[in-house]
């Protein structure tokens, strides 16, 4: 459960943190109504416990306000004001409950408990999956009766995946629900809490990880199957449901043929590059809205090619065209059969989706069985060889999705040259190239020549094999997703609004998630809560100029790398020269040109990818 504490008071919220945090709630603190409301619009609350008094408007006209919004998280009005004419105002307003300081700890736990059971996400008595059993009143997690020790957001984390068993979270919205404002972590601290979380859930005797992840998407709560070792029949209800979802199904694939036949229609336009604007939006909507109708019918490989297919539209080119019609023939044969056509009469539980068909070819058979040991957990189906020729036989049989190619044959370093030379004839399958420690070759002089030479056979990536198997399937998951749009986050502040308009519009066509802010004053509230990949801040703005801000970043500990593009319409050399001397990573001039903007920021992300994907 995430709060939102409205109060300016920092002995107040101090003690409201102490108190709330023990219950395994997380929280936020707005000082003010101002960035409350900014917070609002993006962070999703479970309830608002807000002071009256605050620095730039009244609780109660702030809280007139929320409900003029249409937002129905319950509030909690805590004040000093104990005249009934304010609890009256309090409760007309919208108040869904009205506590007078000073309070006692053990009354508010109760009050914000009774409000969340009656809002929208209503507290349960238990959580179950399975004999894992999570009690949201005392924080405790059992497994068949014996207690499991879960940090805090390891807790919050399970709760969450019980709370809403069929829901998807990607990173963002995990760090939304679970982090607080001021603890600013990136996305790696999620997988580092998950892996935690499992860990202990195994090492407690769960059977299965009752995490499921979904590669491109996020994760959720994996379906609870009870273990049987003999065939049961379903019962009269299960085979009533499965029958109505199927039919269903049916009645869904003439929409769906309809559906697939403008994507293709869009790419083949894409490919002559005569795709109008309007078409790529609707070429954006449907593969959008196949993404959720796909994952409702329990077709997770398929939502995810539809994913990769919206963001192919997102920031067309008719470079990536192929692999638009790549990923069209894809979902095309994802889509031919019906989920439930070969459900088994019992029920078991299993890996997560297999979304990706790899190739593995080596002459070493160890390096073979770590990476299929590692393969599932990837959502990856590994098909192996341990010699050139039945990896050619199985070429013919099947189309993988990408190719790991070990260089190294016993017999003579060309054989492996020649054969990734016939891979690339035959399409564009992405290779990942294994050799030895040192390079192709033994000699440091013909390392770089070596290189080149796989790198002009249309090798993809390339890895000395003493990397570790997750580091191998790191690379794999980059290149089987190299073709996506970027989705980077970005600030921009300015306070030229129809700059600020028009630069939001020309960014998302790109892809990009944009957060525009023209009040500068609310900038450090804003980064907190959107977490940006990357700022672009003018230089001239009242109150706070672009220079200010720069500096405030780089002298936090959290926020000192973030890259900052300036744009600014001085072109003269002190300004210049002060906004280097600050941290600016690069300096735009106004009037800004698209691809030049465009181009200088996919310059700033990919460093950072670069360094954060490719392993050392």
């Amino acid at each position: 459960m995430k709060l939102l504490i409205i109060d300016d008071d920092r002995e107040t919220t101090s003690a409201l943190r102490a108190v709330l945090t023990t219950q395994q709630l997380t929280l936020d603190i707005a000082p003010d109504a101002q960035t409350a409301l900014a917070l609002l619009q993006t962070v999703p609350y479970d309830l608002i416990v807000l002071d009256v008094m605050l620095p730039d408007a009244d609780g109660i006209s702030l809280c007139r306000r929320i409900r003029q919004q249409q937002q129905t998280i319950p509030i909690l009005l805590l004040t000093a004001k104990d005249a009934v004419g304010d609890r009256v105002a309090g409760l007309e307003a919208g108040a869904d409950d009205y506590l007078t300081k000073p309070y006692d700890s053990a009354e508010l736990l109760a009050r914000i408990r009774a409000l969340l059971r009656r809002g929208q996400t209503p507290i349960i008595e238990t959580l179950t999956w399975g004999a894992l059993q999570v009690d949201p009143q005392a924080c405790k997690v059992t497994y068949q009766g014996n207690p499991i020790k879960l940090t805090p957001k390891e807790y919050k984390l399970l709760e969450l995946f019980l709370r809403y068993p069929h829901r998807i979270f990607d990173r963002k919205a995990l760090l939304d629900y679970v982090w607080s404002m001021d603890e600013c972590p990136g996305e790696e601290a999620v997988t580092t809490q998950i892996r935690g979380l499992r860990r202990k859930l195994e090492a407690a005797g769960l059977p299965n990880d009752p995490i499921e992840t979904l590669y491109g998407l996020g994760y959720r709560l994996r379906a609870w199957q009870p273990q049987t070792h003999s065939q049961e029949p379903l019962d009269a209800g299960q085979q009533e449901a499965i029958a109505a979802i199927g039919q269903m199904w049916q009645e869904f694939q003439g929409r769906l043929q309809e559906q697939l036949s403008l994507l293709e229609e869009a790419s083949s336009n894409l490919a002559n590059q005569t795709l109008t604007p309007a078409q790529q939006q609707q070429a954006q909507y449907i593969a959008h809205r196949l993404i959720g109708s796909l994952s409702a019918y329990g077709q997770p490989e398929a939502a995810i090619l539809a994913r990769h297919i919206e963001q192919g539209f997102a920031a067309p080119q008719s470079a990536i065209a192929p692999q638009l019609t790549t990923l069209l023939q894809q979902l095309r044969q994802a889509t031919t059969q019906s989920p439930f056509a070969d459900a088994p009469a019992s029920s078991t539980a299993s890996q997560p989706p297999l979304t990706h068909r790899i190739l593995a070819i080596a002459p070493d058979p160890t390096l073979l069985q770590s990476l299929q040991t590692e393969a599932p957990s990837w959502g990856y189906h590994l098909d192996t060889a341990t010699d050139l020729t039945s990896a050619r036989q199985q070429l013919l049989t099947h189309s993988p999705d990408a190719i790991i190619l070990d260089l190294d044959f016993p017999d003579a370093q060309n054989t492996g040259l020649t054969f990734l030379t016939q891979i690339k004839r035959l399409g564009s399958t992405p290779v990942l190239i294994l050799t030895q420690q040192n390079g192709l070759s033994n000699s440091p002089s013909k390392t770089l020549r070596d290189r080149i030479t796989v790198a002009r056979l249309g090798a993809d990536a390339y890895l000395q094999k003493f990397a570790s198997p997750s580091d191998i399937w790191r690379v794999v998951n980059r290149l089987l997703h190299r073709f996506d749009p970027v989705t980077a986050r970005l600030l921009i502040v300015d306070d030229d609004p129809d700059l600020l308009t028009r630069l939001q519009t020309q960014l998302q066509r790109w892809g990009f998630q944009v957060t525009g802010l023209s009040d500068p004053s609310q900038f450090w509230s804003v980064l907190q809560t959107t977490r940006p990949d990357l700022l672009l801040l003018d230089v001239s703005m009242p109150e706070y100029s672009g220079i200010d801000l720069c500096r405030v970043v780089r002298c936090d500990a959290h926020w000192y790398a973030l890259p900052i593009l300036f744009l600014s319409a001085h072109a003269d050399a002190d300004t210049l020269h002060e906004a280097l001397s600050v941290g600016a990573d690069d300096y735009v001039l106004k009037p800004i040109t698209e691809a030049d903007l465009i181009q200088r920021i996919l310059k700033r992300l990919g460093r950072i990818s670069a360094l954060e994907e490719v392993p050392a």
